[in-house]
């Protein structure tokens, strides 16, 4: 049995490789840099925690890569963000790991992407070509697998994306409805990469990874929409360009805060340019044709769970709009009427700058919640903040208790929605 290095094992592709090569009794070792989201995807895994991004010298990769027998490089982005630059993860690193592989004679199953070309237009499909183009210039024993429109069970990425559209209460939104795109199961990815291992597929192999027919996103979506089990929609409404091309520049703007939504420009041209391989290609490293795209639906039937939770992307950036404006403008009212809450406070026996310090917390929690990696923080802090002004309150104002208006059990449903946000932001 082989040892493997799985490079990205807590995402969604790497995960379900790093599984299916444990159940045909291979060892795994996970890359990845998030300690919290690793363990969680694969508890009681054995895990080495670095950032690609500083693996850029063939020395950074010799110590990882001792008594390893391949390595399966999941790791890639769709568009640069500030936490990603794509000439980085897909060359960069790349190129040190090629060296290292060679020195340390090791295989490497590359992943890059159907419609990798150095003169494509996208950044995502030149710096994926031209990554390919150092492995295949190498000596490493390596092969070079370019999926298509990967769905499974789990919902991230793409997957949420169209499962999310596909949800949309009464009518279906159509992105890009006459684009074609060839899935691809994660079982079939996973198996490629396990032939591959056994020594079924010869070192060298390039292919393309699609099921054998096309479809139109029109009927993707619709498929999806069956798969969930919600009601056929009463009207099928094909989004203008003009509104998806400034959707998806706000989804890059936010991109620059850490949000890193399916909506952004790079994910939606990939889209609107056609998700398409040679099937051919497919066949020959899997024995057999891809499984279709209803095959790959009828494998995993959807659950409640699945539903829930795609309904629930479609409240959650609209719950944070809502916590971050509410807090904003209480913290800017609180703020604008500072003498007369002051001396209401102070009549309840606080003192001045305990309304102001208030005022000015309730304010820059508000603002927290625009960036990414704030958010969580900023939300438990809301809820110490809710409990710290109940108790407060009921202390010195109890009186507030028989209000009509409830200004106090109001506090209780604040505070449940944003529990119920924080945990929309666990991503995996």
């Amino acid at each position: 049995m082989a040892r493997l290095l799985v490079l990205g094992a807590y995402g969604v592709v790497g995960s379900f490789i790093a599984r299916d090569l444990e159940r045909a009794g291979h060892e795994v070792i996970g890359l990845g840099r998030d300690r919290e989201a690793a363990r969680r995807t694969l508890p009681g895994r054995a895990w080495v925690f670095r950032d690609i991004k500083t693996l850029t010298r063939r020395d950074d990769w010799f110590g990882l890569l001792r008594d390893v027998d391949f390595v399966v490089n999941c790791i890639g982005a769709l568009q640069s963000n500030p936490k990603d630059r794509l000439e980085i993860i897909h060359l960069g690193a790349i190129g040190a790991l090629v060296l290292a592989c060679e020195k340390a004679d090791v295989g490497l199953i590359q992943f890059s992407a159907v419609g990798a070309d150095p003169a494509a237009r996208l950044e995502y499909h030149r710096t994926k070509a031209e990554g390919d183009a150092l492995i295949r210039e190498s000596h490493v024993k390596w092969w070079i697998f370019r999926p298509g429109f990967v769905l499974s069970p789990q919902s991230f990425g793409n997957t949420t994306l169209i499962r999310t559209f596909a949800s949309v209460p009464l009518i279906l939104p159509l992105v890009h409805p006459k684009a074609l795109v060839q899935t691809i199961s994660v079982r079939d990815v996973a198996r490629a990469v396990r032939r591959a291992v056994a020594g079924l597929v010869p070192p060298g192999t390039e292919a393309d990874l699609v099921e054998p027919v096309a479809h139109r996103m029109e009927d993707v979506l619709l498929t999806t929409r069956a798969w969930l089990g919600f009601a056929t929609p009463a009207r099928v409404v094909a989004l203008p360009g003009w509104l998806m091309r400034v959707t998806s520049r706000g989804a890059d703007v936010l991109a620059l805060f850490g949000w890193r939504s399916p909506m952004r420009s790079g994910p939606m041209r990939i889209i609107e340019e056609g998700v398409s391989g040679d099937a051919r290609q497919t066949r020959q490293v899997l024995g057999r044709d891809a499984m279709d795209l209803s095959a790959t639906m009828a494998a995993h039937p959807a659950q409640v769970e699945d539903r829930l939770y795609v309904r629930m992307q479609i409240l959650a950036p609209i719950l944070i709009f809502v916590l971050a404006l509410t807090w904003i403008a209480e913290g800017l009212v609180a703020l604008a009427s500072l003498r007369t809450g002051a001396d209401l406070a102070h009549g309840a026996g606080h003192e001045r700058v305990i309304s102001s310090i208030l005022a000015v917390v309730t304010l820059a929690l508000g603002l927290s919640l625009f960036v990414r990696r704030w958010a969580m923080r900023a939300l438990w802090l809301m809820i110490l903040v809710s409990i710290y002004y109940l108790v407060a309150a009921t202390l010195v104002v109890p009186e507030l208790w028989a209000n009509p208006a409830g200004p106090l059990i109001a506090v209780f449903s604040q505070i449940l929605l944003i529990m119920v946000t924080r945990l929309l932001l666990e991503t995996r």
